[in-house]
């Protein structure tokens, strides 16, 4: 099953966070994304500060609907950081690697459209 069709587990606050051997066999199905500090972490390219502020803003609202949020931040007035980590359990999650995927798949979708 693609991970960004799969359902987020509600509460994962009384499990363990993914050993690095889940880690790694997970981190292929997210070829965007790498691993930085323990994060899930991906750097998005915008035209402009503007651009920049609109994507982060599309971003958020995508992950509220999920109920389930990444570390945001702008970089160089262009760049846009996002990085998935679960902090009630202190490191990574499967809900993490599936809002990577689906956070992807909603940008190629939103590409598509663009052009």
């Amino acid at each position: 099953m693609d991970l960004s069709s799969e359902s987020l587990t509600p509460d994962v606050a009384d499990t363990a966070p993914l050993t690095r051997r889940e880690i790694a066999d997970l981190l292929p199905e997210v070829p965007e994304w790498s691993l930085d500090d323990g994060r899930l972490t991906a750097r998005f390219a915008c035209k402009g500060f503007a651009e920049a502020v609109t994507f982060l803003n599309d971003v958020a609202e995508f992950a509220a609907r999920e109920n389930h949020t990444p570390d945001l931040g702008i970089r160089e007035t262009r760049y846009v950081d996002v990085a998935w980590y679960t902090y009630a359990i202190g490191g990574l999650s499967r809900n993490d690697f599936i809002m990577a995927a689906r956070l992807s798949e909603w940008l190629r979708c939103r590409q598509g459209a663009l052009l």
